[in-house]
C-alpha cells in the first residue's frame, strides 16, 4: 500500500501518529513549509530546491537543522518515498519548524499522477484577486510572506469556480498566484515578475526561463505589471513547483493561445528528465 508514513526529524511515524500538541500550533505557523516534485525516487532540480530552503531560512533568521546538508536532504527524500512504496512521481512537502533546542524538520509525500511536468490540463480558468494585497517584507519572495493571503484566495478561487487567482502587491501590481508564480508572452518576448515585485519567487522560476530562452523567447522581468499587462499578452501561464507549467486558458473574461505555453513547458519536460540522468 502506497503512502502511510511521515519523516520527522529523520524518523519515520505513522501518519495517525501525534507528533505535535495544540501548543505547537504557533511554532508550526512560524516556520516554512514548501513543496517540490520528486521523480523515480529523486528530487527534480534538488540543488535550486536546497539552495532556496536555505535562503529561506536565512530570510527569517532561523537556524537550519542539526546535522542538515545537502547530502543528508536527498537520502532523506529517497527514505520517504521508499517507505511509501512512492516510486514514480510524488509531490513532498518540507516543513522547518523553530524549536526550543533546535530547528525540526518534518517530510511528507503523496502520488502525482504526471511525470516529469508533462501538461495535462488544457488550460486553467483563473481571476483577480480583489480582498487582500501582499505585503511588504524583508521575506516577500518566500512562502511565509503570502500563507495568509493564499489562504484567503484558495477560498475566494473556490466561491468563483476557478482554478486559481493572480495576487497583487500593495501597489496593486500583479506578482504572484496561489502558491507560485507567473509568465506571459507577448510576441517574442517572455515577461516575468521580477524580485522587487515583492512577489513569491519559487526555485523553478529561473529553470522556466531558461526553458522560455531556449524555445526563443527573450526574457524581460518587470516590477510593475499591470492588470491590463496580463489581458493583452498573448498567452499566460502559471508555474510552480510541483506541477511546473500551466497554461492560462482565461483570465476574467479574456481567452488565451496556449501554443508557445506548451513549446516552453515541453523544454522543462526535456530539462527535468536530464537533470534525472
Amino acid at each position: 500500500m502506497k503512502g502511510g508514513f511521515n519523516l520527522f526529524n529523520g524518523k519515520f511515524y505513522c501518519e495517525s501518529d501525534p507528533l505535535f500538541t495544540g501548543a505547537d500550533l504557533i511554532r508550526l505557523n512560524s516556520g516554512i513549509c514548501e513543496s517540490f516534485r520528486a521523480e523515480n525516487n529523486r528530487v527534480v532540480f534538488a540543488r535550486e530546491n536546497f539552495n532556496f530552503l536555505i535562503d529561506s531560512l536565512a530570510a527569517m533568521e532561523i537556524s537550519p537543522p542539526p546535522d542538515w546538508n545537502f547530502p543528508r536532504f536527498i537520502k532523506d527524500v529517497s527514505r520517504l518515498l521508499n517507505k511509501n512504496h512512492l516510486y514514480l512521481s510524488a509531490k513532498v512537502v518540507i516543513h522547518l519548524i523553530p524549536g526550543i533546542s533546535g530547528t525540526d524538520y518534518l517530510m511528507t509525500a503523496e502520488e502525482m499522477e504526471s511525470r516529469f511536468f508533462e501538461v495535462k490540463d488544457p488550460g486553467l480558468l483563473i481571476d483577480f484577486y480583489d480582498n487582500g494585497a501582499k505585503g511588504t517584507s524583508i521575506y516577500s519572495n518566500y512562502e511565509p510572506s503570502s500563507r495568509s493571503l493564499w489562504a484567503m484566495a484558495v477560498r475566494s478561487a473556490a466561491l468563483q469556480s476557478k482554478q486559481n487567482h493572480i495576487l497583487s502587491n500593495n501597489k496593486g501590481f500583479a506578482c504572484e498566484s496561489i502558491g507560485g508564480s507567473f509568465g506571459y508572452l507577448n510576441g517574442q518576448t517572455a515577461f516575468f515578475p521580477s524580485l522587487e515585485s515583492q512577489g513569491y519567487f519559487p526555485p523553478i522560476a529561473n529553470v522556466v526561463k531558461g526553458c522560455a530562452e531556449e524555445a526563443g523567447y527573450q526574457i524581460q522581468e518587470k516590477t510593475e505589471i499591470r492588470r491590463i499587462d496580463l489581458l493583452d499578452a498573448d498567452e499566460l501561464f502559471l508555474m510552480d513547483n510541483c506541477h511546473g507549467i500551466q497554461p492560462v486558458l482565461g483570465l476574467y473574461a479574456r481567452r488565451y493561445y496556449t501554443t508557445g505555453t506548451i513549446a516552453i513547458a515541453a523544454k522543462l519536460t526535456e530539462m527535468a528528465r536530464k537533470d534525472q540522468d
